[in-house]
C-alpha cells in the first residue's frame, strides 16, 4: 500500500511538473509571437525609410538636372 502511494504523490508530482512547463512553454511562444510582430513592424518602417530615401535621391537628382539646365540657359543668353 506504501507503495502506491508513493507512485500516486511520484504522479501527481510529474502531472504539476508537466502542467508548469506547459504554462512556461505558452508563456515564451507568446512572448516570441510578441517580438516577432516588433519584428515585422520594424522591417516594414525599415522598408518604408528605404523607399522615402531613395525617392529623395531621385528627386535630388532632378533637382540637380534642372539647376544645370538652367545654368546652362543662362550661358547661353550670357
Amino acid at each position: 500500500m506504501d507503495l502506491l502511494k508513493q507512485l500516486e504523490s511520484k504522479m501527481q508530482t510529474l502531472l504539476q511538473q508537466r502542467n508548469q512547463l506547459k504554462e512556461e512553454l505558452d508563456a515564451l511562444k507568446a512572448a516570441g509571437s510578441a517580438e516577432d510582430q516588433e519584428r515585422q513592424s520594424l522591417r516594414a518602417r525599415l522598408e518604408e525609410a528605404q523607399a522615402a530615401n531613395i525617392a529623395l535621391e531621385k528627386d535630388r537628382e532632378a533637382t540637380r538636372e534642372q539647376v544645370a539646365a538652367i545654368l546652362r540657359a543662362l550661358e547661353a543668353l550670357g
